[in-house]
């Protein structure tokens, strides 16, 4: 199936996306690009004091970042560097390009589409591009963010390999931290790449294809959290959400995003209720974004919800949403496609229900543009 690319900033692609890595990543064979000289990564289009994702390909570290704060790190697995011949003269090669680059989309879950080189790597006949053996479900691991069709932030059944180069090209983070970095960025979010990334030149030996290869696919493991009612997560949450040096919080708080968007409305106001309460600055920050993912993905359910919380909790909520929404775009505040957050929510489709928590929204986006001296442009519709 296709996918729709939503148009964003004009983040600048330091580096061509790869020759192969990871190609078919969203189900449809992508373009070979041609070659294409990397760049240092054009740090200018990463403004101060916003929120965007750092890869160290040297350290084989992820970071978001909250300006020149590390909210949080983890280790990943990247690119070996080696790359895969064939006697036809077809050839990939498995390092991670550098550069800025932005997320394109993101999926809970997601499917892989084995490209080519899986199969002459494997030694099995290459099947047709629509092929039912392309498919492999669960084979990114439980959430993937995309940078384009051959290169993706992913999970891994391999979580031992972690720190090291062992990736054809990819990024790949524990299923955990998958699901989280899920929840923290948005569509446009830049992605910086650094470092300098192993390009051996040399053919990969069948003994680090075997050990890079994911796992045989074991059935997934049933979510514990399933079986623990609403009102018990939520207290969970609050008891989580103060522990000190604790990350425990981001499983619990992305179970209850998927129940508040599954109609669910305890789960979604139990979430929103608990906008700005973390004493910790920097899990405040880390849990707005939580919010801002909510409300990107079910934007009509959030604002409803807004409406049948206290006005205290509605103001804490939709600044946190406002905030973290406009921290992930590093584009021009001014530009009239700028995606502040009640363009997503047309007024005129709400009812009563819901007009409480868009004007909360609209007036939280006047207090921002009054912060960082942002005028409207005339005639814009609000």
């Amino acid at each position: 199936m296709k996918r729709k690319i939503a148009a964003r900033a004009p983040i600048v692609l330091g580096a061509a996306l790869l020759m192969g890595a990871c190609t078919t990543l969203g189900g449809r064979r992508a373009p070979q690009p041609p070659p294409v000289a990397e760049a240092p990564p054009p740090r200018a289009t990463v403004q101060p004091n916003r929120k965007y994702v750092v890869v160290d390909v040297e350290q084989n570290e992820l970071r978001f970042m909250d300006g020149a704060r590390v909210l949080w790190r983890a280790p990943v697995g990247t690119g070996t560097g080696f790359r895969l011949s064939t006697k036809t003269g077809r050839q990939w090669s498995f390092h991670t390009p550098s550069g800025t680059m932005q997320v394109q989309y993101k999926e809970l879950n997601p499917a892989w589409f084995r490209p080519d080189w899986w199969f002459i790597e494997n030694k099995l006949p290459v099947p047709p591009q629509e092929s039912p053996l392309r498919k492999e479900e669960g084979g990114l691991g439980a959430a993937a963010v995309y940078l384009g069709d051959e290169l993706a932030i992913h999970g891994t059944d391999k979580p031992e390999l972690l720190g090291r180069r062992v990736s054809h090209g990819c990024i790949r983070l524990s299923n955990a931290n998958a699901v989280r970095l899920f929840h923290n960025v948005q569509l446009g979010t830049p992605v910086m790449i650094v470092g300098q990334s192993a390009v051996l030149n040399e053919e990969q030996p069948d003994s680090v294809a075997r050990f890079t290869r994911s796992a045989r696919r074991v059935p997934r493991r049933p979510n514990p959290l399933d079986r623990v009612g609403t009102v018990a997560l939520l207290t969970r949450l609050d008891t989580q959400l103060r522990a000190p040096g604790d990350s425990a919080w981001v499983a619990v708080a992305a179970e209850l995003v998927e129940r508040g968007l599954k109609e669910d409305a305890p789960a979604l106001r139990g979430l929103l209720g608990r906008a700005g309460q973390p004493e910790n600055p920097g899990r405040r920050e880390e849990y707005a974004t939580f919010l801002a993912d909510v409300f990107s993905r079910g934007a009509l359910r959030t604002v409803v919800s807004l409406n049948r919380i206290s006005p205290e909790a509605r103001q804490r909520a939709v600044e946190d949403i406002v905030n973290a929404t406009m921290s992930m775009y590093h584009g021009d505040l001014n530009d009239p496609l700028t995606p502040w957050p009640t363009r997503r929510v047309p007024r005129t489709r709400l009812g009563p229900e819901g007009q409480a928590g868009w004007a909360a929204l609209q007036r939280a986006e006047a207090q921002y543009r009054e912060r960082f001296g942002v005028r409207m442009a005339a005639g814009a519709a609000r």
